[in-house]
């Protein structure tokens, strides 16, 4: 496991998890007491059910979600996401997006992505092929290639079911973001990334 690029994949997938306001720093995230700062919601149009972090109850259902701590979050999502994903084997750029597709789209679906990406079976399983064309591909240009359908998927998502369309400008400018995120060198190691990240490795308390 690659500790610190797997901290800064999940510290800025919570961004868009929980929202622009996230910081480690703030009371109450790490312990998960403070509720807005981890995001919770309970949203009956949501899909997901009851969320916080990001981690929803539909699709953990063994986690008290109202309960979840950082340490635990941190956790499930390399548990459920990150090490099912081939994360830790695939370009870093590129896996920041795949992770992050992982999350929100299940690991099934991002890998799917991934895959058509860069020419691989889309059977929605990372192997040693689809590894391999990853990591001889155009960084950039494979991270284009999955904002695009990631866009589209979420278009479709709404013409399936309108009642989603109040989460569409959110999703899109998830994209958006990710999308610049991925493709500029300089913004993958932004301040705050390396603010929230490099202090809490240096004070050893990312292990």
């Amino acid at each position: 496991m690659s500790t610190f690029n797997y901290a800064r994949a999940v510290n800025h997938a919570m961004i868009y998890e929980v929202g622009g306001h996230w910081s480690l720093r703030t009371l109450g995230t790490r312990s998960g007491i403070n509720l807005d700062a981890c995001g919770y919601v309970n949203d009956p149009d949501d899909t997901g059910g009851e969320t916080k972090y990001g981690i929803s109850k539909n699709n953990n259902p063994d986690l008290d979600i109202y309960r979840l701590n950082w340490v635990r979050t941190k956790e499930r999502f390399f548990e459920n996401y990150w090490s099912p994903g081939k994360c830790d084997e695939i370009e870093n750029r590129i896996a920041v997006l795949h992770f992050d597709g992982c999350v929100n789209h299940g690991v099934g679906q991002a890998s799917k992505f991934l895959q058509r990406a860069v020419g691989a079976e889309d059977d929605g399983v990372v192997g040693p092929q689809t590894i391999e064309l990853v990591n001889k591909a155009d960084p950039v240009g494979v991270c284009h290639d999955i904002c695009d359908q990631r866009e589209q998927f979420y278009y479709n998502i709404v013409a399936d079911n309108p009642s989603q369309e109040k989460y569409i400008d959110g999703w899109i400018r998830r994209i958006d973001e990710m999308r610049a995120y991925t493709t500029n060198a300089y913004a993958v190691f932004s301040l705050k990334d390396l603010f929230n990240i490099i202090v809490p490795y240096l004070a050893g308390e990312i292990k």
